[in-house]
């Protein structure tokens, strides 16, 4: 099978722009970014190569194209907070101002303690960690139902076909 890491490169990029700053939160409706970026690394590879892949395979690219993107999103996010733009800031605010009437007190005293936090390392590897099994899960789902979806040149190979590594 030919080279896909080209294609794996792609859906990284679109999985970690769709997961950086506030198109991040699109992740919120079951990770859909990351299965945007999975489906559109496994649709390059069939289309660019003309072939079916394996359910596996499918899995395996947007499992890569996932872990890829959250590299990219985490650096871009970072880039982001430092230059002054904080999603997670914006987002508290809106519910403060938008259910503030409705909330407990606590909760509310909670928030805003929480925006005037400095992250730190270990948070970051914290979400990071989170990050990376989320989008693990998400992303081999992806990439398998774009192997079904997306399929050229022929049959979908069997169990005894050989699968080149990635």
């Amino acid at each position: 099978m030919p080279d896909s890491k080209q294609s794996i490169i792609l859906g990284g990029l679109v999985t970690g722009l769709l997961s950086t700053s506030y198109l991040g939160y699109l992740n919120m409706l079951c990770c859909m970014g990351v299965l945007i970026g999975a489906v559109v690394a496994v649709w390059h590879y069939t289309d660019t190569n003309e072939l079916t892949i394996p359910t596996g395979k499918g899995a395996t690219m947007g499992i890569m194209a996932a872990l890829s993107g959250l590299l990219i999103a985490t650096v871009l996010n970072i880039i982001l907070v430092k230059i002054g733009i904080n999603h997670e800031t914006a987002i508290n605010e809106f519910v403060i101002n938008r259910f503030g009437d409705i909330l407990p007190p606590e909760q509310i005293e909670a928030m805003e303690a929480e925006m005037l936090k400095e992250k730190t390392l270990l948070d970051y590897v914290k979400s990071v960690g989170f990050g990376a099994l989320a989008f693990t899960a998400f992303g081999a789902i992806g990439g398998a139902i774009a192997s079904k979806m997306f399929k050229k040149g022929g049959d979908e190979p069997t169990a005894n076909d050989s699968i080149d590594d990635l």
